[in-house]
């Protein structure tokens, strides 16, 4: 199983994917901003993000044959339908059980949540501008294409999110609903 987890920053995606992560009997994490980070680094480089989405086939397909790891979580932000819609057509063959979630919550929440980080206050400023505008990107893309199956963690610690997906990803009526959306 593949367990995709998209939203904007300091939305809690990564510590959502480690709780993910740990409800696996065993399973991979891979933060696709850890795995992504070269430099220099730019967002829209079409060449990065291809990059990055077949490191991530290579790093899956690895653990798949040699390291008897079939479940992978991966946190990420899409932007766009198209670019999450790249990655699952890249990965379809190495799983047929490829599910995207989208995390939202109020824009107070991400501020909150941003501020209370350890990030540097300079970062703190970058991320919360950049969150706002994430916010805004992907709930007009999500109008146009699938960006994931919206889970709100507004009122939810990271750990209450895992189990709501948790939850979906081993309700029989979801997956069915699921899987016939793509």
């Amino acid at each position: 199983m593949i367990i995709i987890i998209n939203g904007p920053c300091g939305i809690g995606k990564s510590t959502t994917g480690e709780h993910v992560t740990w409800k696996f009997d065993r399973a991979v994490f891979l933060d696709g901003d850890y795995i992504g980070a070269v430099h220099p680094f730019e967002i829209y480089d079409d060449a990065r993000i291809e990059h990055l989405y077949q490191t991530l086939r290579v790093l899956i397909a690895f653990h798949i044959e040699h390291g008897d790891y079939h479940n992978f979580v991966i946190p990420y932000v899409f932007e766009a339908p198209e670019s999450l819609a790249r990655l699952r057509t890249l990965l379809a063959d190495l799983d047929d059980e490829i599910y995207a979630f989208r995390l939202v919550c109020d824009a107070q929440v991400i501020e909150q949540r941003l501020r209370g980080s350890s990030r540097s206050p300079d970062e703190v400023i970058w991320h919360l501008n950049r969150a706002a505008e994430l916010v805004r990107i992907q709930e007009a893309a999500a109008r146009n294409g699938d960006l994931g199956y919206v889970v709100d963690t507004t009122t939810r610690t990271p750990a209450e999110v895992a189990d709501v997906i948790w939850a979906l990803v081993h309700d029989p009526a979801f997956t069915a609903r699921y899987q016939g959306r793509h």
